[in-house]
């Protein structure tokens, strides 16, 4: 046995990959581009964004109610004449004056004169005048210019992802174009005479390929461009012509072809087109078969064939990768301690995801169940499920109400 075919530890060949990805990334200028803020949703900043203007731009009312001197309420309560309106978006027509009050609208700039607003539902109108409860400071309800952000102060950082409340500041600021990080290009493929293609109807032996459609969900979820390798048959010469096409990408992944039998392939091809493989088998289940190397322009994953393995591999070792080259502001898995309902197998020598589904019992509390699976070609009881259940080497069963460790996938990046 050579030492690329010793079993890697988990945690190992995650730091291994995690340090291919970031000197990759690293080592070239990022490729970038512009989009429209309309279609930016879901890239990542390239670059900071500035404020145009303050933030209020002006000084404006936090609430419904009046415009006031706060000289005028000293007291609990004072009589004042009402001498205009202000709405969103207008102006005051004239100052405030002792003695007087404006009727305004949350948002709008608060008048000249005016150094506190009076909540409505604080005051009575009364004609021509309103009633006022005092006392009140100055400032009161009052959102001052500037108190969010001031004029060329960076709003939004280089690296922040594109979504919700993040394009709505970049939208308050003006910045209707953004420079942002090129999506890293992947090309997944699958290998094997098994397979045909999801509308066929397999012959005696075949099964349909769903591995290339589980991976190509998975990679568009990390934001990659996604190209559609195919199905590749088990010939050597097929494999080479297929995976030299495949590194013309930032990211190769096959699915397949990477165990010890005689038409596992992937491995020689990949040697042959002169792609250094760092490690072959993870100390993981499922998916102890696992390939992983490098070549000058990109990183190249070896994916076990059976549907979960795939799928776990895929999840817990690529997708972080995916993240460091797409610039995502967070590559790491996330995991929570979590109580189990029921009951979890004792685990044997090797880093274990199970499939699970996290529940919310009684007084709001997260629970998780562990969902019963048979092996790694078992994608239908994975795909019942929302989490994985993380358990390491030698641990003994859980029981109800033990705390198991969960991850959660697909970091809270942004809202």
């Amino acid at each position: 046995m050579t030492s690329l075919d010793a079993l890697v530890p988990y945690e190992e060949a995650l730091a291994r990959i995690v340090a291919a990805a970031e000197e990759l990334r690293d080592s070239r200028t990022p490729a970038t581009r512009q989009v429209g803020l309309w279609d930016a949703s879901g890239y990542v900043l390239a670059e900071d964004v500035v404020a145009d203007r303050d933030q209020p731009p002006f000084a404006r009312s936090a609430m419904d109610g009046y415009a006031v001197r706060s000289v005028d309420v000293m007291g609990p309560e004072v009589r004042l004449r009402v001498v205009g309106e202000v709405a969103a978006g207008q102006t005051a027509s004239a100052p405030l004056g002792p003695g007087e009050a404006i009727a305004i609208m949350t948002g709008a700039p608060v008048p000249e004169g005016a150094d506190a607003v009076q909540m409505v539902e604080k005051t009575r109108r009364d004609g021509e005048h309103v009633i006022v409860a005092g006392p009140l400071k100055s400032g009161h309800n009052i959102a001052p210019q500037g108190e969010d952000a001031r004029a060329g102060a960076v709003v939004v950082e280089r690296g922040r992802v594109i979504e919700s409340l993040t394009a709505g500041v970049l939208g308050s600021v003006g910045a209707g174009h953004v420079t942002v990080y090129q999506r890293p290009r992947a090309t997944v493929m699958t290998t094997g005479d098994e397979l045909v293609g999801l509308e066929e109807v397999p012959g005696p032996g075949q099964i349909r390929d769903s591995n290339r459609r589980t991976l190509m969900a998975l990679l568009e979820r990390e934001w990659c461009r996604v190209v559609d390798g195919g199905i590749v048959a088990d010939d050597l010469a097929e494999t080479r012509r297929a995976i030299r096409e495949g590194l013309e990408g930032d990211v190769l992944v096959l699915s397949g072809g990477v165990s010890a039998g005689v038409y596992d392939l992937v491995r020689q091809a990949l040697e042959d087109e002169g792609v250094e493989i760092l490690f072959h088998k993870v100390r993981i289940k499922p998916g102890k078969p696992l390939l992983f190397g490098r070549h000058p322009g990109g990183l190249v994953f070896g994916l076990p064939g059976n549907p979960v393995s795939t799928f776990v591999t895929g999840l817990m070792l690529m997708a972080p990768a995916l993240r460091i080259l797409g610039h995502r502001p967070e590559h790491r898995t996330w995991y929570v301690r979590v109580p189990l309902e029921g009951t979890l197998p004792a685990t044997a020598g090797r880093t274990s995801f199970h499939p699970a589904h996290i529940v919310l019992g009684d007084h709001d509390r997260m629970a998780v169940r562990y969902c019963p699976w048979h092996g790694s070609a078992d994608q239908y009881s994975f795909a019942r499920a929302n989490a994985l259940i993380r358990r390491e080497p030698g641990e003994p069963a859980a029981t109800d109400g033990d705390l198991v460790r969960v991850a959660i996938p697909h970091p809270l990046a942004s809202w």
